[in-house]
């Protein structure tokens, strides 16, 4: 994942494979001191799952 900061705003970009990974990226940028606004561009790769 891509991290971005500009003033209070962090942005995230770049691809997970999953949901969780995804929300662990937007917590932990939430979770930062001094961040007022999250901007997610990050994009889950479902095809790396195995769901067979």
């Amino acid at each position: 994942v891509q991290v971005e900061v500009s003033g209070s705003e962090v942005t995230l970009s770049g691809t997970v494979n999953s949901w969780s990974e995804r929300e662990m990226a937007r917590r932990s940028a939430w979770a930062s001191p001094g961040v007022h606004h999250v901007v997610d561009h990050i994009k889950i790769d479902y095809a790396d799952l195995n769901l067979a």
